[in-house]
């Protein structure tokens, strides 16, 4: 009694105590023995398994070679047909103990230019049989059904296996091979693609239920005291008909009561104790006892499938009603037979046993499809009123619903009459709204040809006073007009020009200006020294050492120039050399070194500082990144520091007896020139930083105007002393590795201008700007006071207004504006050159604002006179003509603007 045990769910072992033999067992078995192909499908949990490991051991016993292949070891889901039937291939090789003999792998690249069927094909027929010269093969292939969950069609597998059994009349050795199909299907499933011959092979075994003949295997299990076991097996067979899973499960469920409890079962009360242990155990709460799963899966089988699930309720349901259903090849039998919910009895159905009956009965199929249906209240509310309760039918969007639901769905009766009658109602419903439609369109249609004829009408009317209307208005504004213009324009641009919208467009014209003027002469008083690309790559070193800048120094005092600036930050050592530098630094003292004094400082050479010979090498920057001013000093802890190139000027000038003189506001004379400080609205300037003491640059030009000579040629002493005697020697790197560049007015793609300028030559441009306009009266860029350049803005805009108030043609008018505008631009260009920055964008849109302005407010008077007229004439018009009259306002508003409907509505009122 030890080894014996119940199988509840999974496969019996083939010498397991508890294996019931049934009719099929022989049948399969003889059919096998004798060749057949035979196909065991049925309902899950009817011992197609067991039966297959029993047969298969007792062949082998017999001498057989026999494969068994489960396709759900394979799988089924994301795999490929290369996967399949390879992994197909492996099972057979592996359960024939092949797999040593035969070097799978080899043998399969061998078949690369062959299909996958025909490796398969060819596995039989050369390896199979080749392997087995004498033996009886038999292939069992279980769960068959897992084919239909593949996402590639498999009819030829099937075909292959039709293949092998008509090649039996051509080859007598594929009479050696025999197939068993085991699976939950029908033959019909097999091959899906219609249009091939069907799986119509073999021999079909069919699988009963256990009978009280040949149970005793399982009552073998059971010793209960003073009780009658074969009763008890009576009154399981009674329950579960012989259904091998049930019958099993509730075996094992009365002899573990039974040993747990201490009571004896008393003779004759065995019905009324296993109908206890059924309800109990079984059927109350049968969906959370249902372990192993079994009639969870009959619930699932039949309700997966939409689109037959109410089908199959209602034939279910008719079966429980008593109704004979016959048996047909419909899926929705088909499937109910697949669930194993029902059997085929003489070709009639009837549910399996009473354990179905009782958990599956009509309150369950009832609850199903009435959540099956979206329109289940509705259904059973039409049928409780013998379907003559037409408010219960569905309409509208609940009906387009349903029917999009019952798409492809295989409905109950009822189900069909219900919506037969919802569509009816729908068709009458709608006719009847038609022959209203059509009543109301007819009186439409007369409406709608006496509104027809009244705008015809209204329109004549409207058109007949727009027209006379638009003859007899005249307007000709008076000359306050154009000074109330004027005002505003003007007074809007000037707002606008202290607010900064103008202030870019005015860098850039300036930048215009600065391109346009003609190039002057290279300067003679100014000469760089360029460190150069070609200095760097021949030396490979930057910055050079203080050995080699003290030599250039060296030769470059030795032609005795009146300054030399050295635009190099050297505020560490750069050895080798470093004592000869500082040396070289003292017994000059017209050499000007660097600092940066804004922003993060960078000091001077020490020996520069104490000997205050030290310029400042900053510069100031525009918001769009741009030097247009130059910083020429700054003061920091009680000490002035200059410009660079301020210091290189004075010291020049120094030489000529020219020294600054200090005037009131801030104002300086040197020489023939007077320097303004910058301020922060200077010029086209709104609240720049005006920190320090700084100029409006007056460029002299680009590198190109100003001579240059590379430090190479210093060093070798290919210069002529003359190119540097009484000149400023500004040193400083123009190479682009270096970037030690600027966006400058001339940095533009406009006119071929270099993009970017070195800072040498900045410096270069600022020492120019001082000695040019000392020496020579070139003048500074200067700036009109604020109250002469709104005075300019406001004759700009009064000259707009003027000349739109004496010139009503629109063409002349665009084409004198535009020749304005072209003088305003020369009048500030020749004013650049003078060296004065005056606006030229306020102005120039203040004169095309004012010059198109007053033409605006003049159509404006004329469209409310002209309007006013309009509405007048039609009131006259219309009168006794009160609808046409009304569209004829109508159509009017329509046209006009929300402000002129107001005004509109303004004259009728008066008029009433």
């Amino acid at each position: 009694m030890n080894c014996y045990r119940y199988q509840v769910g999974g496969s019996l072992e083939s010498n397991a105590l508890s294996y019931v033999e049934r009719a099929c067992d022989g049948e399969l078995y003889t059919a096998l023995k004798r060749g057949e192909f035979c196909y065991v499908l049925n309902s899950r949990q009817m011992g197609k398994s067991s039966l297959l490991v029993r047969t298969s051991h007792r062949l082998r016993q017999e001498g057989f070679k026999c494969s068994v292949v489960d396709l759900t070891n394979i799988g089924s889901e994301n795999i490929t047909p290369l996967q399949w039937y390879k992994g197909l291939v492996t099972d057979l090789l592996s359960g024939l103990k092949l797999s040593q003999k035969i070097n799978f792998r080899a043998w399969w690249q061998e078949q690369e230019d062959i299909s996958l069927l025909q490796k398969l094909s060819r596995f039989i027929a050369e390896v199979l049989l080749v392997e087995f010269k004498q033996e009886q093969i038999v292939i069992f292939i279980d769960e068959i059904d897992s084919i239909l969950t593949l996402n590639f069609p498999v009819d030829d597998f099937f075909a292959l296996i039709r293949f092998c059994y008509n090649q039996r009349a051509v080859n007598s050795e594929y009479n050696r091979l025999t197939f068993a199909i085991f699976g939950v299907a029908t033959p019909s499933d097999l091959i899906q693609d219609k249009r091939r011959t069907p799986f119509n092979i073999g021999k079909s075994i069919h699988l009963e239920g256990f009978i009280l003949d040949n149970i005793q295997p399982l009552a073998d299990g059971l010793i209960i005291k003073d009780s009658d076991t074969k009763e008890i097996m009576r009154q399981v067979l009674k329950w579960t008909n012989g259904q091998p899973f049930l019958t099993h499960k509730l075996c094992q469920l009365i002899f573990d009561l039974y040993q747990s409890q201490t009571s004896e079962i008393p003779s004759g009360q065995e019905a009324i104790w296993v109908e206890s242990i059924v309800k109990k155990y079984i059927i109350n709460r049968w969906e959370f006892q249902d372990e192993p799963q079994h009639l969870r899966t009959i619930r699932d089988r039949i309700l997966l499938n939409e689109e037959i699930a109410a089908r199959n309720l209602e034939i279910y349901q008719a079966i429980l009603l008593g109704e004979d259903i016959i048996s047909d090849d419909s899926r929705e039998t088909i499937e109910l037979l697949l669930s194993g919910l029902v059997v085929n009895s003489q070709g009639k159905f009837k549910v399996k046993n009473l354990i179905y009956q009782e958990v599956f009965d009509l309150a369950w199929v009832t609850r199903q499809i009435e959540h099956l249906r979206p329109y289940a209240q509705n259904l059973k509310a039409w049928i409780v009123s013998n379907q003559k309760d037409s408010s219960y039918l569905l309409r509208g969007t609940a009906l387009e619903t349903a029917l999009a639901w019952s798409y492809n769905k295989k409905l109950t009766d009822q189900d069909y009459r219900f919506l037969s009658a919802s569509q009816e109602l729908a068709k009458r419903e709608i006719e009847k709204d038609l022959a209203l439609e059509k009543q109301a369109r007819q009186i439409e249609q007369e409406k709608s040809q006496f509104a027809l004829e009244s705008a015809k009408l209204a329109q004549h009317f409207l058109a007949q006073a727009r027209k006379i209307a638009k003859k007899n208005a005249q307007l000709r504004l008076g000359k306050r007009w154009v000074g109330l213009i004027t005002l505003i324009v003007a007074s809007a641009v000037i707002i606008l020009r202290l607010a900064g919208f103008f202030q870019g467009m005015e860098w850039a014209m300036l930048d215009r200006f600065f391109q346009a003027r003609p190039s002057a002469k290279i300067d003679p008083r100014i000469v760089i020294v360029a460190i150069d690309e070609l200095h760097i790559q021949k030396t490979g070193q930057y910055p050079m050492s203080d050995m080699v800048l003290a030599q250039a120094l060296q030769t470059l005092k030795s032609y005795n120039p009146k300054a030399i600036g050295l635009d190099l930050y050297r505020d560490l050592p750069v050895e080798p050399g470093s004592e000869e530098l500082t040396q070289l630094y003292k017994t000059t003292p017209n050499l000007i070194g660097v600092e940066k004094g804004v922003g993060s400082p960078i000091a001077p050479p020490p020996v520069l500082a104490e000997l205050q010979q030290v310029g400042l090498a900053d510069q100031v920057l525009d918001g769009d990144g741009k030097v247009r001013r130059a910083l020429l000093s700054i003061r920091r802890n009680g000490k002035l520091s200059l410009n660079l190139g301020l210091r290189l000027a004075l010291s020049y000038l120094e030489t000529q007896g020219i020294t600054p003189k200090y005037l009131p506001n801030n104002r300086i004379q040197i020489g023939k020139a007077l320097i303004v400080p910058f301020e922060s609205n200077f010029g086209g300037y709104v609240g720049a930083d005006a920190g320090g003491y700084q100029i409006l640059l007056n460029y002299y030009g680009t590198q190109k105007q100003f001579q240059a000579i590379s430090i190479t040629d210093v060093l070798e002493k290919k210069v002529h002393p003359d190119a540097v005697r009484n000149r400023i020697v500004l040193i400083g790197a123009t190479a682009e590795s270096i970037n030690d560049f600027f966006q400058t007015p001339y940095s533009s793609k406009v006119f071929d201008n270099p993009q970017q300028m070195p800072g040498v030559v900045v410096h270069a441009n600022i020492a120019s700007q001082i000695l040019n306009g000392a020496l020579d009266g070139r003048p500074m860029l200067q700036v009109w006071s604020p109250g002469v350049e709104w005075m300019w803005i406001l004759l700009s805009c009064g000259v707009g207004t003027t000349l739109s108030w004496y010139f009503q043609s629109l063409k002349l008018l665009v084409v004198i504006t535009t020749a304005m505008g072209g003088t305003l631009t020369i009048i500030a260009y020749l004013a650049f050159l003078l060296g004065w920055w005056i606006p030229i964008i306020p102005p120039l849109v203040g004169l095309i604002v004012a010059a198109f302005s007053l033409p605006i407010v003049i159509a404006k008077q004329l469209e409310i006179i002209q309007l006013s007229q309009t509405v007048k004439l039609l009131i006259a018009f219309t009168e006794g003509q009160s609808t046409a009259g009304q569209i004829a306002i109508e159509y009017l508003k329509q046209a006009e603007s929300k402000e002129n409907q107001i005004l509109i509505d303004k004259i009728l009122r008066e008029k009433s």
